[in-house]
């Protein structure tokens, strides 16, 4: 069950934050007959790392702007994965094997005001919030909200559930609603406006993955169960949303679902010949911008176009290039970025329908003992590269790479910490 802690933090500062805290109002109420006294534009930090090595339980905090670690945090057990809050303030601190999601709040945030927004340049802290659930996996980032899958355990007969958590919920050590499973599975949803459309695994199932999606609406702090999808989705792992469908990766191809209004309806594309026997599309990245996202396999790289229902060879590399060793997606959702194993970055832009717009040297020498990362900063555009013990910071519009920052314990896990506006879209849903 899901618990939230209200008591006293169990994180524990190790280092002192450096500097005072900062405020910046930043005024946005239109000018009326007042041309000479504009605005300023605003101008938001850079931001900050949260890093942590592998096997560890301690976090440190990295200033993007000072270029130095600010403070260093111990939550309670080994950390699994490291995400941002959907809004940028917290990291997300996922300890998947002790059944336990803690928060640190990065400091950098935009609090609203009526007709302005206060920018935030606090020291970096502990925060009291938890989530208790068994193996929490999945965290899958919506707009201003975040969905975390915890996929219970077949032999602890704990069953699986999801919760919807926002950084004004971790702020106020709530979470804004939650559902729970009659059994286990490695599952996960999509929020979509009011609803969340999330994995149902059947319980007489011989497998973990999920077969099934279903359709759910909030009720206050809960959800019911609105709908079951007809077209089956077997081995179901991975999904993605635009703006105008949600995907589900299956074994034999992709369902895909078409919400007009509170009406949802799904459809199948069946896997390509080229993809070969036993191999199947795991992951999606992309943009909400663009119906054409791209599935990863281990049988290559597809498009999947959502509207023409088409699964088709995604031809990223260069001449001579066979595999990458690291991807990511630019803050603005504009590019996608990978790291082939000659060290080169490649940038495909969304407008041109993921065509290769840019490919750049980025590591010299290969190592490989040495894991790579690629994450977005959401406030200037930036791209970061954890390449074994080094942060690369990427301009993908100049194509320059530059060192930030080496950790001798080397990096497990890392995301971006900050404050950024978001981009208005048009949904007509």
């Amino acid at each position: 069950m899901i618990r939230k802690a209200l008591a006293s933090a169990i994180l524990v500062s190790l280092l002192s934050a450096c500097g005072s805290d900062k405020h910046t109002v930043i005024d946005n109420t239109p000018v009326v007959d007042q041309p000479s006294e504009p605005h300023p534009e605003l101008e938001l930090p850079a931001g900050r790392l949260a890093i942590n090595s592998p096997d560890s339980n301690q976090v440190s905090i990295y200033d993007l702007t000072s270029n130095q670690v600010i403070d260093t945090f111990s939550v309670t057990n080994t950390v699994s994965a490291l995400y941002a809050s959907p809004n940028g303030r917290y990291a997300v601190a996922i300890q998947r094997n002790n059944n336990l999601v803690e928060f640190i709040d990065g400091g950098i945030f935009l609090e609203e005001h009526g007709d302005h927004h206060d920018l935030h340049e606090d020291a970096p802290s502990a925060n009291s919030f938890e989530l208790l659930d068994v193996k929490p996996t999945h965290y899958v980032p919506v707009g201003e909200q975040a969905l975390v899958f915890f996929d219970g355990d077949k032999d602890a007969s704990a069953d699986a559930g999801f919760a919807i958590i926002s950084d004004e919920s971790i702020t106020e050590s709530r979470i804004v609603a939650e559902h729970h499973y009659e059994t286990y599975q490695h599952g996960t949803g999509q929020i979509r406006d009011g609803f969340v459309l999330a994995t149902i695994r059947d319980v007489n199932s011989e497998t973990s993955l999920p077969e099934t999606i279903g359709l759910f609406e909030v009720h206050n702090d809960h959800f019911h169960q609105e709908q079951t999808f007809e077209h089956a989705c077997p081995d179901l792992h991975g999904s993605f949303q635009t703006e105008d469908y949600i995907a589900f990766a299956c074994s034999d191809g992709v369902v895909k679902v078409k919400q007009e209004g509170e009406l949802f309806t799904s459809s199948k594309i069946a896997n390509p010949e080229e993809l070969p026997a036993g191999v199947r599309i795991g992951k999606f990245i992309g943009s909400k911008e663009n119906n054409t996202i791209i599935g990863l396999s281990r049988g290559g790289v597809f498009a999947v176009d959502l509207t023409t229902d088409e699964i088709s060879p995604f031809q990223w590399q260069a001449e001579g290039i066979t595999s990458y060793l690291a991807y990511g997606v630019s803050g603005d959702e504009e590019s996608i970025v990978v790291l082939d194993e000659a060290g080169y970055i490649n940038v495909f832009n969304q407008e041109s329908q993921w065509q290769s717009v840019a490919r750049f040297a980025a590591i010299t020498e290969l190592d490989a003992e040495k894991s790579a990362k690629l994450i977005a900063n959401k406030a200037n555009n930036h791209v970061y590269l954890a390449y074994g013990n080094t942060v690369y910071q990427i301009d993908i519009e100049h194509q320059t790479v530059d060192e930030v920052t080496t950790f001798e314990d080397g990096i497990g896990n890392l995301t971006w910490l900050g404050a950024f506006e978001e981009e208005e879209h048009e949904h007509d849903h």
